[in-house]
C-alpha cells in the first residue's frame, strides 16, 4: 500500500480541524441557549456526524460533561391519536399499516397451521414406509 501524499494528509488534517471547531463552537452555542445537550443535537447543529463526535476523545469528553451537568435529554412527546397536527395522510398511512400487520399475522398463523399438517402428514408417510420396507 503506498503511503498517502502529503498534500491529501493536509486537506484532511485541515478539514477534521474545521469539523472539530464547528463541533465545539455547536457545544458552546448549546449550551449558552440553555437547549438540552447530545450527540445528536451537536452534530446536527455543527453539520458532522455523530460517528465523528464518538471518535473524538475531546469532543466525546466535552459533549459527556454537559450532558451529564444538564441532565438526560428528555423524549420528544408523541402526538396523541386524535391530535389534529397529525396530517390525514400519516393518519391513512397509520390506520393502512395497522391493517397489513393483521394481515400478515392471520397469514402467518395459517401457513404456521399448514405446516404443522404437513409436517404430520411427512411423519405418517415415513412410518408407513418404515412397516413396509420391514415386511
Amino acid at each position: 500500500m503506498t503511503p498517502m501524499p502529503e498534500h491529501l494528509r493536509q486537506a484532511t488534517r485541515a478539514r477534521t480541524e474545521e469539523a472539530e471547531k464547528r463541533a465545539r463552537a455547536a457545544l458552546a452555542e448549546l449550551a449558552k441557549a440553555g437547549k438540552p445537550i447530545s450527540f445528536t443535537a451537536v452534530a446536527r447543529q455543527a453539520g458532522v456526524s455523530t460517528d465523528f463526535l464518538y471518535r473524538s476523545p475531546e469532543l466525546r469528553t466535552r459533549i459527556e460533561r454537559h450532558r451529564a451537568k444538564s441532565g438526560p435529554v428528555p423524549a420528544a412527546p408523541a402526538d396523541p391519536p386524535g391530535d389534529p397536527s397529525t396530517s390525514a395522510a400519516v393518519t391513512a398511512l397509520s390506520a393502512r399499516l395497522t391493517r397489513q400487520q393483521e394481515t400478515h399475522r392471520e397469514e402467518a398463523a395459517r401457513l404456521r397451521q399448514a405446516l404443522e399438517i404437513a409436517q404430520g402428514e411427512n411423519l405418517d408417510l415415513r412410518r408407513r414406509l418404515a412397516r413396509y420396507e420391514a415386511d
